[in-house]
């Protein structure tokens, strides 16, 4: 993918989505906002990505309405790919319905829904036309955008801009899918959990998506790679400070403590071992080659369709949280939280990750050194 043509692209629309009269106002004292993308709902075929999370999405869902989010969805919403929008309805119109009377309005009433690659369709003259012509249309009161800034410093947008078989040339990528890929699905029942994912592809198109919000000094939110980021830090650097900690923590630990940080190791070493197997064994890569920590500018808010749930992001007045929703035991799951201003102030000021921002890292090496515990 050409940097220029993302950046193209992005600078277009933030521009216009920062406009006045296209912002969302937040008030960070009481406004509560979450972020979900990548659902690709379908049919519930063997290719529907998204039904084994039907149940716990919608119980999400009713939390986040009890507790007075609004919710804005970062596209590939629906999987137009591979179904007519009339086929997601007969399985998902709760759960659709659910989505947009949770979103925020515009001053004409209408309610923002944020479209990807996969849901584009929902932009076309020949779609509104079509959907006009349906009984009880659930999109006659929905604008979809393109991209969308939350007061002047937070900008969401999916992340397929720029990308050519993404952007350019999505029909033809659309032809492909449901011609061919979705087949495959259906003959092999497999989902987008089965073929290894594309991992030098997400890394390139990330560092893009962290260039961008750090020289722009935006805090920006994402979806398309179906990663969780949270601060431009990934659940492997993570899983690589933790390591590092309770290595640390052993020092003074006695036996029995040891014995439980041991454990703790053995299987933070093995989500890291996982990572690796899908990643043919490369490191994933710095934001930042050759520094030690990045910009926390850079979110993502995963997706939908995991084996063990979904993620999302959520914006809690002044507390910014990346979430996950658990399969498990269907609760909800804090993964990381960060105070909002202390992230939006470091974004500002292009101030690199410190120990004032992630007080665990006193017991971590800066520099080089970094690279000694795999931190990428």
């Amino acid at each position: 993918m050409s940097r220029q043509r993302m950046n193209k692209k992005f600078n277009r629309i933030y521009h216009t989505a920062r406009k006045p009269e296209n912002k969302i106002a937040i008030d960070f004292e009481q406004d509560r906002f979450v972020f979900f993308s990548d659902h690709h709902k379908g049919d519930t075929s063997p290719a529907d990505d998204f039904k084994k999370n039907k149940e716990l999405y919608t119980s999400a869902l009713s939390f986040y309405k009890n507790e007075g989010y609004s919710l804005i969805v970062l596209g590939d919403n629906e999987e137009l790919w591979e179904n007519q929008y009339e086929q997601i309805l007969t399985h998902y119109r709760n759960a659709i319905e659910q989505e947009i009377a949770l979103a925020p309005e515009t001053p004409d009433k209408k309610k923002i829904r944020i479209w990807g690659n996969h849901d584009k369709e929902v932009t076309l003259n020949r779609f509104r036309k079509r959907s006009q012509k349906w009984k009880d249309n659930v999109l006659s009161k929905v604008e979809h955008r393109e991209g969308l800034c939350l007061g002047e410093d937070i900008f969401l947008i999916h992340g397929h801009q720029g990308r050519f078989f993404e952007d350019q040339a999505w029909k033809l990528s659309r032809l492909a899918v449901h011609f061919i890929w979705k087949t495959v699905q259906k003959l092999l029942h497999i989902g987008s959990d089965g073929p290894a994912e594309n991992y030098r592809i997400r890394d390139d198109l990330e560092l893009n998506y962290y260039r961008w919000a750090k020289k722009n000094k935006v805090l920006l939110i994402c979806g398309h790679t179906h990663r969780a980021i949270f601060g431009s830090m990934t659940h492997f650097d993570r899983l690589q400070i933790e390591i590092h900690r309770l290595k640390k923590a052993m020092e003074q630990a006695d036996r029995e403590e040891k014995k439980d940080m041991e454990q703790q190791i053995h299987e933070k070493r093995a989500q890291i071992e996982k990572i690796l197997i899908q990643r043919s064994g490369k490191m994933p890569k710095s934001f930042e080659p050759g520094k030690s920590w990045p910009v926390p500018c850079y979110f993502n808010d995963g997706c939908c369709g995991y084996t063990n749930g979904v993620t999302c992001i959520e914006i809690d007045k002044n507390i910014m949280r990346l979430i996950k929703w658990q399969r498990q035991d269907k609760k909800r799951h804090i993964l990381e939280e960060k105070d909002i201003h202390l992230l939006l102030r470091y974004t500002k000021e292009g101030r690199a990750i410190d120990r004032d921002f992630e007080p665990e890292l006193h017991q971590i090496p800066c520099g080089d050194d970094i690279s000694n515990i795999g931190f990428g």
